[in-house]
Formats: C-alpha cells, structure tokens, sequence
C-alpha cells in the first residue's frame, strides 16, 4: 500500500529557531489521523508541510510516493485540502467563495456552479448560496471553508483544530461530515487538535507531538517513570523497560503501539520486554484494530484488522505482548 505521506528526516525552521524535526513518519490511504499536542509543539507547521504551503528545511517529503520538488509544488498543493483554524472568507456571498477557487483551476462556470452547490450540500448548507459570508455565525463560517475545500476534490483533508471555536452542535455536524467524506470517497484526512477527547471517536490514529518532535506511541502508550542509574532502563513503577540504547535523561518512556507485537502462548524467546497480560478492549474500523491490554501497565496495541490474531483475541484473554527495540523511546 502506497502512503499519501512519506517523511524522512524532515525539520523546519523559522529563521534560526528549530521548530520542527520529523525523523519519520507514514499517512496511509483512507486512515483519519489527529496530530495531537500542546500549543507549540509543531502540529500546525507540521500540517503547512502537508499541504505544500512551507517546504522543509531538511528532508524529504513523498505524496504517493512522488518526491516534493521546487518544480511540482503547485501541483501536488493542489491535491490537497486546508482548513485553517481560523479560516478567512472573501466579502461575496457563500457561493462566491466556492466559486472563486474553482475558476482560478479554469472551471467552466456551469461546472463550477455545479461543484459549488454540491459542495454546500454535502455540509448542510444549500440555500446559503447568497448569504453575505462576512455575517455568518462562527459555526458556519467554518462549513463555508470546509465546502470551499471540498469543491476542489482533493486527495486528502487537512483540519487545523477543527473543534475550536464552535459549540457542540457545530462540532457534531462538522465531524458528521468529515467522517462521511472519508467513507463514501476514501479521503485521507488529517486534523490538528491538543484536546483529544474531542476527537478521538472520529480517529483511526494518533500522533503525538512534543517539543516539535514525534513521540512515536498514542497518549495511552506514554508512561512517566525513572531512568535507572546506568542509563539502560526506565522504570515505570508497575514494569521495567530494558532500553534499546543508553538514555542519558528522559522521564517518560514511549511505545509504538504500532509496533508492539501479540502472542497468545509464551513465546520461545521471549526476550527482554515481554510481559503478560490481559485483554480489556477491543474494537476495530476502517481497516484497523486497536486493543488494550493490561500488562502491569495499560498498553494500545494497533494493527491490521484483517490479522489473523485479531480473530482469535477476546476480552479477557491472556496474552503475552513484547516490545521491539524500535518501539521505544525515552523523553
């Protein structure tokens, strides 16, 4: 499967100030993931590099496999849908910000017409077509952008903390649609969010972002502890970590849930960081499965929902879980 995103080795920086460092990371086809973060933590530039509006510093960046170049930004730019935190609407009507896009893209005017309709209907909006966009609630506003976005057919969807700024019921309605664009079109879409609770039904997937820099694991897998003496070991207080490499600070450990591996019988080698456990959730959607299992601590294990292990998994059931070297992280 060819990812929407590829990033290898990405940072940015504003002047001489690092903002962002990115050593990888992976976007799939059809996945709905939250970059997830205090304010300041690189979400938002982190999503400006997506949507081609901010070339990194360092790195490469790949969109179904073609490489970011000076030459093709435009293009790919123009695959790709963003919606600002707070988005701007030009002093026309509703329909006159749809339409202005899609004529700058040489649209025909009864084609764009067509698109700009459709586009206010798939969020709820028809008859807003000659409202003043300028005298919109901030709810509304928002589903103007949206539909804006949508009328270009992107490849995938960018959100800036969609959930901001609008009440419950804007918010309901905003993630209604979004996630009905994802499963009728398949559209890869990506938000940016620092409170997660608020998103985490919509989601498949959570990156979470610190200081710039991903920490390669779901909130859930982030455990605060101690480093041992030497460096080679965190202790959580409920489960020892024995560490991939010499840690020289950090006082949380990180585990890739990605990355975890599942064993029903104890396995044959089992190896530093394996520990048993019990299954307590388990739920699948859009082509994933994410299981919780307590094993001293409570680890989110991801994987496929067509692994032939998820069918054999059950509340209840005991396993064995083991953490690769490259599933964690201290920071």
């Amino acid at each position: 499967m060819t990812p929407v995103y590829r990033m290898e080795h990405v940072s940015f920086r504003y002047g001489e100030c690092p903002v962002l460092d990115v050593s990888s990371l992976e976007i799939l086809p059809g996945e709905i993931v939250a970059l997830a973060g205090p304010n300041g933590a690189g979400k938002t530039t982190l999503l400006h590099l997506m949507a081609f509006v901010e070339s990194p510093s360092n790195g490469d960046i790949f969109f179904f496999d073609e490489k970011l170049r000076h030459d093709n930004i435009i293009s790919l730019r123009r695959r790709v849908g963003l919606l600002l935190q707070n988005p701007y609407l030009f002093h026309t009507t509703v329909i006159g910000n749809l339409l202005w896009g899609l004529k700058l893209r040489g649209c025909s005017r009864t084609t764009a017409r067509d698109k700009a309709l459709r586009s206010l209907r798939s969020v709820g909006l028809s008859g807003f077509e000659y409202r003043d966009a300028r005298k919109l609630s901030g709810g509304e506003t928002q589903r103007v952008a949206l539909a804006r976005a949508l009328a270009l057919d992107p490849d995938v969807l960018l959100l800036d903390e969609p959930a901001n700024h609008m009440d419950r019921e804007s918010i309901r309605r905003t993630f209604e649609i979004v996630r009905d664009i994802n499963t009728k079109h398949g559209t890869s879409i990506v938000l940016t969010t620092h409170d997660i609770p608020k998103v985490q039904h919509l989601v498949n997937r959570v990156i979470h972002l610190r200081g710039g820099t991903v920490v390669p694991s779901l909130p859930e897998n982030l455990f605060p502890g101690r480093l041992s003496e030497d460096g080679m070991a965190f202790d959580t207080g409920k489960i020892l970590v024995r560490l991939p490499d010499r840690a020289a600070e950090g006082s949380q450990v990180a585990v890739d849930p990605t990355k975890v591996r599942i064993s029903t019988s104890l396995p044959g080698s089992p190896g530093p960081n394996s520990f048993h456990g019990t299954v307590v959730s388990l739920k699948s959607g859009n082509g994933t499965a994410s299981i919780h299992i307590d094993a001293g601590e409570r680890f989110q294990v991801v994987a496929r929902a067509d692994s032939p292990l998820i069918s054999d998994l059950h509340l209840g059931r005991e396993v064995w879980i083991m953490l690769p070297s490259d599933s964690i992280s201290v920071f």
